[in-house]
């Protein structure tokens, strides 16, 4: 009986260690199974971020295209304005410099014209006619800057006179040098 009994202890120790065994499965299998579901959760999760992450950045980057391309934009009508702003500047500049200068030479041009005609006019009266034949003789400058032989020069009344050689009297007469 004692062999019997070590049998059905044995075989009840053998029962119980496979009801364990069983459990251990069980425990196992289930710590596997939530193990899987957790992993798939992860990986649902990770999926679902990557694609939130991809759509962020997606929006980013047409955000930031369209922000660069609005400065182009800007940076080019700003650029363009500038050039334009600079053309009409040189144009009014040149133009307003144009009829300045045009009405300043008409303007010189009628004074020359008017100083020649009025030169013309002296040119043809007596003192013009003798100071031309002075000139002709070479005599001209001779008077007008006193250089002749014993000529002197003297300031008088806020003037230069030029006083030539003395008469036979000893008087001395002069003329004022221009």
């Amino acid at each position: 009986m004692t062999d019997e009994r070590e049998l059905d202890d044995g075989l009840a120790a053998f029962d119980q260690l496979g009801r364990e065994m069983a459990e251990t499965n069980r425990l196992l299998r289930a710590v596997r199974s939530d193990q899987a579901t957790r992993n798939q959760q992860e990986h649902a999760l990770s999926a679902e971020m990557q694609t939130a992450l991809r759509q962020a950045t997606g929006a980013s980057q047409k955000a930031l295209q369209a922000s660069q391309t609005e400065i182009r934009s800007n940076l080019l009508w700003t650029g363009l304005t500038s050039l334009l702003i600079a053309l009409a500047g040189c144009g009014a500049g040149y133009y307003l410099g144009h009829q300045s200068g045009w009405e300043q030479g008409h303007a010189e041009g009628y004074q020359k014209a008017r100083n020649q005609e009025a030169a013309a006019s002296w040119a043809n009266t007596p003192a013009g006619q003798r100071a031309y034949g002075l000139d002709r003789r070479g005599s001209l400058d001779l008077l007008s800057l006193c250089q002749g032989n014993g000529w002197t020069t003297e300031r008088q009344k806020g003037g230069t006179v030029c006083f030539p050689n003395a008469d036979a009297k000893g008087n001395i007469t002069g003329w004022y040098l221009p």
